[in-house]
């Protein structure tokens, strides 16, 4: 940027030899055009911060064509150079030139002090003597003097902008030239007399006269062209982002490219174009550098490097001054208004795309399908879809839109170029997948060369298809859908411009997506793509835990708990996994889960044992309005009975009730059985309990994890529990049976079905066949007990004192199973014993509770 503090004295400093190049003139090495428009806006912004006076004059050599002409060009650059030294030399440090074209000059008079008349004089004389002396071409030829003409314009009083001011001091110079003959000075100030001639009419760069001078050029241009691709592209390749987009292109797009620039800037010159043709290719330009991320500053530096080696070719032909200025006047304007129109179709791409996030989502009957239109409709856009998971590991259109809408939609619907969930699958490594298990966006700069999109290229490339953005789109409770959209051009979605806009564009599908309610999940872990990916490649491997009749140990059922099983080998338990998974990934752990669980009850049944399956059902999925269609599927399927499948209904209070309601009553409509965990708590409350009919109470683990620390109130949670399932009818399980003494209690409390280490931990399917279950339940049904929890148990069921009744029970001493019980050690238990015979001797309320307390608290102490 040239600085307006010092003129002349201060040089151009450019960031790089293109901007050099296209700033200064190429003969006389001064500030050229280019240069003068970028100075003199900021030379009269501090003209007017200062409140300083500024001149502004035009110079044209008397009678140089002629010269030229005569003595011919070298000798006439000769010439310009020599003046263009005297010229510095008599400026002065504080003033600047410039050489417009030809012959020429432009000068700058800053800071003129409170004498103006004096000091422009003065400046002026000074000026002139540049051309007082005789000019030397050589020792064999005469010397040579030449006159100057000068128009002045001041600021502020003649114009305060750049352009009023030069068209000013042209309309000065030109009556100066009129009275070449009879003016006071060699310059002129002033206004335009009314009887002086008129000026000259500006100049039409697409009239006849700017036409036959381009003729002229013509034969130049491939050179020209060259020159210019071979600077300003290995200028480009040094440059981050402009060599991102030149890296997309296929050496077919690449020869395309230079054919189709080539033939832009030879309709720029061509004689026969028009306004309307060269605005026309510019908008269709503008359009594609906006889309594809090229920047207006990088396109002015390109218009600008091209315009700089014109010049320089312009020099070198063999045309007269006046006519190279007809020439640079024509294509200086052609180039001004092809930037102009392209900057303004870069600037209308992009309010296109501003404009389809302004409008409010979902709004005045608008449909997701008319987003989708609408989003199509944006310049570039080839077509748009949004895709999901479905049942059988693959992801299916749900709607569409855009010209290649249906070309799309038959492709990514075909066994072989659908998109799937697997990624170890070609179908599975495309841009949608790895969105979907990434919860990140997703985008091909060039869709024919990316090794993601391999299997689709053949299919999408002659479809003019050249990149594509896969966005996941969150709904209420985790991302839900694929948002993806195809363009038309490389590097369509990659500038910061259209990145913004796809962010902005995700947040407006989450707005449209998100449901009434709101889920919460746990937050992403860095091995929640990776289980997500596992589950999706036949990494589930269901595990089984049977469930046992406590009074005969016989095999009840057995339920089925989910593994992932990694490539090494590892069981990865599903407190690890399950919080990475989506609502959707939780279907698919179930549709799998149960065909796992269905295959073996027909496994066992050709093998002559018939056996009953539990299967976790997410609430998600439950909800899910084709869930009883699924398992009815596959019950019929594998020919299985509905009742021996049983759905475990894991509660949750995010979900609406009655949505819940209407999904368990479709399927109890199937016949399967239905069982709730951790009765009481969600929606489970009694009155529900007792209207809907559910088949199975289970009585989560965590109910007995305090056991030891407050066994009395353990002991009262399960015996309620247990008390419910049997008022209302329902069988009851209990989990968490870890060990023998808790199977005690539980059995002493009336319980008759469990599960749990203490009788078999998740084990493989294979392993199911050899398993047998270690305990002997010969007593379970006799009131007999091997721990002091087991006593305990008995004592708080049949000898503690209940005030609200005013009968007690009193066991003989020779059938009181927990006397038995004590008696196997007498000595360890002597105070036990003691305060059992009191209690089973007491002939009144008082005398047996306070033998009842005594005896608790002892056994409390056992217990601890």
């Amino acid at each position: 940027m040239i600085l307006p503090e010092h003129g002349n004295s201060v040089t151009l400093s450019p960031q790089d030899d293109e901007a050099s190049l296209a700033r200064t003139d190429p003969l006389t090495g001064l500030p050229n055009r280019l240069a003068l428009d970028e100075y003199l806006p900021l030379a009269l912004e501090q003209a007017m911060r200062r409140q300083q006076v500024m001149a502004v004059g035009i110079i044209d050599l008397d009678d140089f064509k002629s010269l030229n002409d005569s003595l011919g060009r070298e000798k006439g650059d000769i010439i310009l150079t020599e003046l263009t030294q005297r010229l510095k030399s008599n400026l002065g440090e504080e003033n600047f030139l410039a050489r417009l074209e030809g012959d020429e000059f432009i000068v700058i008079f800053n800071a003129l002090g409170d004498d103006i008349p004096n000091e422009l004089k003065n400046r002026l004389e000074r000026l002139h003597r540049a051309v007082e002396s005789p000019f030397m071409l050589s020792e064999s030829e005469e010397p040579l003097t030449i006159g100057m003409t000068m128009g002045l314009a001041l600021y502020p009083e003649d114009g305060k902008r750049p352009r009023e001011l030069l068209r000013k001091a042209d309309a000065a110079m030109y009556q100066a030239k009129v009275h070449k003959h009879d003016r006071p000075e060699w310059w002129h100030w002033g206004p335009i007399p009314s009887n002086s001639p008129s000026i000259e009419p500006p100049f039409d760069p697409f009239g006849e006269d700017a036409t036959l001078s381009l003729d002229a050029v013509q034969s130049h241009l491939d050179r020209i062209g060259n020159d210019f691709f071979g600077f300003f592209y290995a200028a480009l390749q040094q440059q981050s982002t402009p060599s991102k987009i030149l890296q997309c292109l296929t050496p077919d797009e690449w020869e395309k490219l230079l054919e189709t620039q080539a033939n832009h800037l030879k309709a720029l010159i061509a004689p026969q174009s028009t306004v309307e043709s060269i605005t026309a290719r510019a908008s269709q330009a503008g359009q594609v550098h906006a889309l594809v991320g090229v920047s207006g500053s990088w396109l002015t530096r390109a218009m600008s490097t091209y315009w700089g080696i014109f010049r320089q070719h312009l020099d070198t032909m063999p045309l007269m001054a006046r006519e190279r200025h007809k020439i640079m006047r024509a294509m200086a304007a052609r180039l001004l208004l092809d930037v102009e129109v392209q900057l303004d179709h870069i600037q209308m791409v992009m309010d296109q795309y501003n404009a389809h996030l302004s409008v409010p989502p979902l709004t005045h009957g608008r449909k997701k399908q008319s987003e989708l239109d609408d989003l199509a409709a944006l310049p570039g856009i080839l077509a748009c879809q949004i895709l999901r998971p479905n049942t059988h590991g693959s992801f299916s259109i749900e709607r569409s839109s855009g010209t290649l809408s249906s070309e799309l939609t038959r492709i990514l619907g075909t066994p072989g170029t659908q998109p799937l969930l697997d990624t170890r699958s070609p179908g599975g490594q495309g841009l949608i997948a790895y969105a979907w298990h990434t919860g990140q966006v997703q985008t091909s700069n060039a869709y024919g060369q990316d090794p993601r999109t391999q299997i689709w290229q053949p299919f999408f490339r002659p479809l003019g298809v050249r990149s594509a953005v896969a966005i996941p789109i969150r709904g209420a409770q985790d991302i839900e859908s694929i948002l993806v959209l195809i363009g038309r051009y490389p590097h369509q979605f990659a500038a910061d411009w259209i990145q913004t806009f796809i962010t902005s564009l995700q947040n407006r599908w989450h707005q449209i997506s998100v449901t009434y309610h709101t889920v919460t999940r746990s937050p992403e872990t860095p091995n929640s793509s990776f289980y997500r990916k596992l589950l999706h490649s036949n990494g589930l491997k269901m595990f089984v835990q049977p469930v046992i009749d406590l009074y005969t140990g016989n095999l009840v059922k057995i339920e089925a708990l989910a593994r992932l099983i990694d490539p090494s080998g590892q069981v990865i338990p599903p407190n690890e996994f399950i919080p990475a998974l989506r609502a959707s990934d939780l279907t698919t752990l179930f549709l799998q889960g149960l065909e796992q669980c269905l295959e073996l009850i027909k496994t066992s049944r050709e093998n002559g044992q018939e056996i009953h399956v539990a299967l976790n059902l997410p609430p998600s999925t439950l909800l899910h309005p084709e869930c009883a269609m699924w398992i009815d599927e596959n019950l019929r399927k594998h020919a299985v009975l509905p009742q021996q499948l049983t759905l475990e209904l894991l509660e949750d209070q995010e979900f609406d009730i009655h949505e819940v309601d209407r999904a368990m009553k479709r399927l109890n409509l199937l016949g399967v059985q239905l069982a709730i965990d951790d009765l009481g708590s969600g929606y489970s409350s009694l009155q529900r309990f007792s209207d809907f009919p559910f088949d199975i109470i289970k009585i989560d683990r965590s109910i007995l994890k305090n056991i030891s620390s407050d066994p009395i109130k353990t002991l009262k949670l399960i015996r309620t529990m247990i008390r419910i399932g049997q008022d209302f009818e329902r069988t009851v399980i209990v989990e968490g049976l870890e060990n023998m003494d808790i199977i005690e209690v539980v059995t002493l409390l009336g319980g008759r079905f469990g599960q749990g280490y203490a009788l078999a931990r998740p084990m493989p399917i294979k392993a199911l066949k050899s398993w047998t279950c270690p305990i002997d339940f010969n007593l379970a049904t006799q009131n007999t007990f091997q721990s002091y929890l087991g006593a305990l148990a008995y004592y708080w069921r049949h000898l503690r004192f209940d005030p609200t009744t005013p009968q007690f029970f009193v066991p003989s001493p020779e059938t009181c199973p927990l006397r038995n019980f004590l008696l196997r050690h007498p000595l360890e238990n002597e105070i036990g014993i003691k305060h059992l015979e009191v209690l089973t001797t007491s002939n009144s309320p008082n005398q047996y509770q306070e033998s009842s307390d005594r005896l608790l608290q002892w056994l409390l102490e056992k217990i601890r």
